[in-house]
């Protein structure tokens, strides 16, 4: 009996040490940097909707049809400021827990699996940034059009994309290969890192605008143009500083 419970704790000492070790070599476990970065970043991201909810405010009535019913049989309605601000603000919260306990498992060294790491990094500022936002459009008239939606879902994978490049590895798939990336470790760091900041910032800006304007413009265009192009020439003149 003493053997199998003694067995059984070796392999269970082992799984813990093979977990540890794949977590590591796999990159699953981010710096407390990146963590802090993509906490701020998501958070911003989530609040981002009660723009559009202070700017439509007037156009939002006092209570708001939810379509659901109460226990009087009547609509159960929404007060404007939960609408408004109410609901991004459960996702900032939702948000925050959700980080947390992502950080709280990596202080364990353990390794969730890759869709609650996704969900938990990224699922709060989509649905705020897209469901939120429409809720407020709809209940003040309006509705989710494609010229308000591409932005958001364009400045989600500008934020999504800087997320991945803050720590990128020289095998991933998705990277930044520059003549003067290619043969340095310094150099590759720094572009990348660079593009993560870059583009988590444009991402941001990109929501943040089409909060405020309800619409694409030219002005998102060349923003994400811009923020798409920075890395190459930041490259290009971290080589040429170093060639000097």
């Amino acid at each position: 009996m003493s053997s199998q419970k003694s067995k059984k704790n070796r392999q269970s000492a082992m799984e813990r040490e093979a977990e540890i070790a794949a977590a590591k070599l796999l990159g699953k476990q981010i710096s407390k940097e990146k963590a802090a970065a993509l906490l701020t970043v998501t958070l911003i991201a989530c609040a981002l909707p009660m723009i559009l909810g202070a700017r439509l405010w007037n156009s939002i009535p006092e209570l708001v049809p939810s379509g659901l019913v109460g226990s009087g049989g009547k609509d159960d309605s929404i007060p404007r400021w939960v609408v408004a601000f109410g609901l991004p603000g459960f996702m900032c919260l939702m948000n925050l827990i959700a980080h947390g306990q992502l950080m709280a498992n990596q202080k364990r060294m353990t390794l969730p699996k890759p869709y609650v790491r996704l969900v938990g990094r990224w699922g709060f500022p989509l649905i705020s940034v897209l469901f939120c936002s429409g809720m407020i459009l709809q209940s003040s008239g309006g509705d989710l059009t494609l010229p308000f939606v591409t932005p958001c879902i364009l400045g989600l994978l500008l934020i999504i994309l800087g997320g991945h490049m803050w720590d990128c590895p020289r095998d991933a798939r998705i990277a930044l290969r520059f003549s003067s990336t290619e043969h340095s470790d310094a150099a590759w760091r720094a572009v990348h890192l660079f593009a993560a900041r870059v583009w988590m910032a444009a991402g941001l800006l990109v929501i943040a605008g089409v909060m405020v304007t309800a619409t694409s413009t030219v002005l998102t265009a060349a923003l994400i143009a811009a923020a798409l192009l920075a890395p190459a020439i930041y490259a290009a003149r971290h080589g040429n500083a170093h060639q000097l």
